[in-house]
């Protein structure tokens, strides 16, 4: 219907466009940090004006949620902070590959720690193609050539944020109970993370730095100001989308997604992968859609307490592309 299709293409929209305006932003503004709180602040500030104005309905902030929103936000700036990282030292290309390697260590997590099957023999072809697929980008890449496995420092690190934040993270969440499920997280998430994200921007140095680094043009200004509102535009189409799509198909419009921002970021300039380095990567993507979530174990899921199938059929947690669809509506149980 026509929700389903506008929360599809605003999403889409803010999805392709986000990872290449940052990009740009954190190339004019070297202080991935500093640029992420002003996202942050920016997103908070929208919420809480038109929530005051009674434009939206949002929830208030409420100590028990917002202990249990931390575990979530507490991954999500760390995974912000070192995408951000990546951006500063590396293309667009190579974030993309590795964030497509995440199944690969989510599916052994998920089996281990989850009480989910191994996967089943497509998905094992599909991650081995995904780890060829990253492979041969590494090869490919000129970073690797200069300074080896040390190019890839921040981008290693991110890959494991995000590893936990698919495994456990976002898991933690499910209990939390919004009456305004999408304006509500996008509150939460927002302004619990403008503290995290301000003490790394002093821990890292960034706050230092700051006032002794040349004072930024204005087209770096510019794009900071774009990315802020962008900002706010993707975490409401995130959420948004989320309700609205089953799990695959939002990991199908996520690989499209990525296939855009790539297209874009050669379009405008030139930091960019090879085209080799390029074909590799649309591997990585193309496998990644062909995963498919392994299902709960059989004597777990029978074993299970009432309400638990429920829970795990409807705050489905995927994997590498994929994000967790959750129905609100389970937490009240």
């Amino acid at each position: 219907n026509g929700v389903v299709v506008r929360s599809i293409v605003y999403y889409a929209l803010s999805s392709s466009v986000m990872l290449v305006i940052n990009k740009v932003t954190i190339s004019h503004i070297p202080f991935p940090a500093c640029v992420f709180f002003v996202q942050f602040l920016t997103s908070t500030v929208f919420v809480v004006v038109c929530k005051e104005l009674g434009v939206l309905d949002v929830d208030d902030l409420i100590l028990r949620k917002a202990i249990g929103f931390m575990p979530y936000v507490c991954s999500f700036v760390l995974s912000i902070y070192f995408n951000g990282k990546v951006l500063q030292y590396c293309n667009v290309e190579t974030l993309i590959t590795f964030r497509a390697c995440s199944p690969l260590a989510v599916s052994i997590l998920e089996w281990l720690f989850l009480g989910r099957e191994l996967p089943s023999r497509r998905s094992l072809l599909a991650l081995l193609g995904v780890l060829a697929g990253a492979a041969g980008y590494v090869l490919c890449d000129s970073e690797f050539r200069m300074k080896g496995i040390s190019a890839y420092f921040w981008v290693s690190l991110y890959l494991v944020v995000i590893v936990f934040e698919m495994t456990y993270a976002k898991h933690m969440i499910t209990g939390v109970d919004f009456e305004s499920p999408i304006w509500g997280s996008v509150f939460y998430t927002n302004i619990l993370s403008t503290g995290p994200i301000a003490s790394l921007a002093v821990i890292s140095g960034e706050l230092t730095q700051l006032p002794l680094t040349e004072r930024p043009r204005a087209v770096g200004l510019l794009m900071l100001a774009a990315c802020s509102m962008l900002g706010v535009c993707m975490n409401w189409s995130g959420w948004n989308c989320r309700i609205n799509i089953s799990a695959a198909s939002y990991s199908l419009l996520g690989v499209a997604c990525k296939l855009n921002s790539v297209l874009l970021n050669v379009l405008i300039w030139d930091k960019h992968a090879t085209a080799m380095g390029i074909m590799w990567l649309v591997v990585c993507l193309g496998c990644s859609a062909c995963y498919e979530q392994a299902p709960l174990r059989e004597e777990i899921a029978a074993d299970s307490k009432p309400g638990y199938e429920a829970n795990c059929k409807i705050g489905r947690e995927t994997v590498g592309m994929q994000c967790i669809e959750t129905d609100r509506e389970v937490a009240k149980q």
